[in-house]
């Protein structure tokens, strides 16, 4: 039998945002990032927040957007990440930090 594996790739931006821009912030997720993703034709992502015991003045919250291979990457960070740092630097300056991680599925 001969299996051919497809590589994908999944890009996490984990977002630090502090309580006081959160809820602002988290709209602007929901009523701007996630629509626009969906827009740029990209899979459904995958958001969700980091739960900790002891949140140090802030919250944590993942994006993890899957993604077929390198050119729908960099289609992503220019487009989406573009558009999001456009928007939200003016809003939260640096009360939001964020970061990316690209990861690449593997077979078990």
């Amino acid at each position: 039998m001969n299996i051919t594996l497809r590589t994908m790739y999944i890009l996490n931006t984990s977002f630090m945002v502090d309580y006081d821009v959160h809820d602002r912030w988290l709209e602007l997720m929901r009523k701007h990032v996630a629509p626009f993703i969906r827009e740029q034709g990209f899979d459904e992502p995958v958001f969700t927040r980091v739960l900790a015991d002891n949140p140090e003045g802030h919250f944590t919250y993942s994006l993890q957007v899957p993604l077929p291979d390198m050119e729908r990457y960099n289609e992503f960070t220019e487009r989406v990440l573009g558009e999001y740092r456009t928007v939200a630097a003016p809003l939260f300056g640096q009360k939001v930090l964020a970061f990316s991680t690209l990861l690449k599925k593997e077979s078990l």
